[in-house]
């Protein structure tokens, strides 16, 4: 029973700021940090501290900061068995300006791009098994995954972030849940998020398996077939959002496979999501597990 993490490994690079850039304007910043990042190496650190078994799919450059991500993933109890190193690209880099409690991001895949069908071609997937995927890597790379994980019974998890236009429909044939912010919702989707949470719209008909739309502060909306289910968000200081949707994914993938119900696995995946915003940083910023069960009791 294993978790696979198909997706980025990138070192993030943050700014401070009182305010977010416009076109064409330069800010003085109040801080510059470093932290290991990407969102697969996010997701995959996430379900390791909710304490599942998990195995990093990916590739970093043969650089400084490839050999310090490696270890950090090592070190958080992730198999990086399958990352591999290329010599050909630098590592993946996120560059991050985080202004008010928001951020806005910029990656440079480098390495991340090498990550190809070879990757996941001899992965003895079992029923028990969950693969967790974003768009840091290569598409084909995940559709093998996924469409190896339909035909044993596992269970597939999509974050298509980050979103640039719609998505191949055989990859959304494949996906059990898909876990999209307002923008992915609506660049998927081509509709507005609004009259779908209202109720004015039904949920788009590309997409049949469970549909997890999370709102930041407002909670978190889900449809299974026709049913939706809202929970709420929980009130809390926020201090820098990085990483939010990763922690929330890589502890909704812990969850299902620890065989909870889908409800109590988004519960879980959302507290941990909120504690993960009050710290900085993306990956430094991921609760363990502890932390979240007591704040499951306060």
């Amino acid at each position: 029973m294993t978790i696979y993490v198909i997706g980025g490994i990138n070192q993030d690079i943050v700014a401070t700021s009182d305010n977010h850039l416009r076109p064409g304007e330069t800010l003085t910043g109040t801080g510059l940090a470093y932290y290991p990042g990407g969102k697969g190496a996010n997701q995959a650190i996430a379900a390791a501290r909710a304490g599942s078994p998990v195995t990093m799919i990916g590739c970093t450059g043969d650089d400084a900061f490839g050999a310090g991500l490696r270890s950090y993933l090592a070190e958080s109890a992730v198999d990086i068995s399958r990352v591999s190193v290329s010599k050909d690209s630098p590592t993946g880099t996120a560059l991050i300006i985080v202004a008010k409690g928001e951020n806005s991001i910029m990656v440079v895949l480098g390495a991340n791009k090498e990550v190809m069908p070879e990757f996941v071609n001899d992965i003895n997937l079992e029923s028990d098994d969950v693969v967790v995927a974003q768009f840091e890597t290569p598409l084909e790379t995940t559709l093998l995954a996924f469409e190896a994980a339909k035909n044993v019974g596992a269970r597939t998890l999509l974050n298509p972030s980050p979103i640039n236009g719609s998505i191949n429909q055989e990859l959304l044939d494949a996906t059990d849940i898909l876990v999209v912010n307002e923008h992915e919702f609506t660049s998927i989707f081509k509709a507005p998020l609004e009259p779908l949470l209202s109720g004015k719209a039904k949920r788009p008909e590309q997409f049949l398996g469970t549909l997890v739309i999370t709102l930041g502060e407002k909670g978190v909306s889900t449809w299974h077939g026709d049913e939706s289910i809202k929970h709420e968000g929980r009130a809390v200081d926020v201090l820098d959002s990085t990483g939010a949707g990763d922690c929330f994914m890589g502890y909704l993938a812990s969850g299902l496979h620890e065989k909870k119900g889908l409800d109590a696995a988004i519960n879980l995946a959302n507290i941990a999501a909120s504690i993960s915003v009050t710290r900085a940083g993306a990956a430094s910023s991921l609760p363990s597990r502890r932390e979240v069960e007591q704040s499951l009791l306060d």
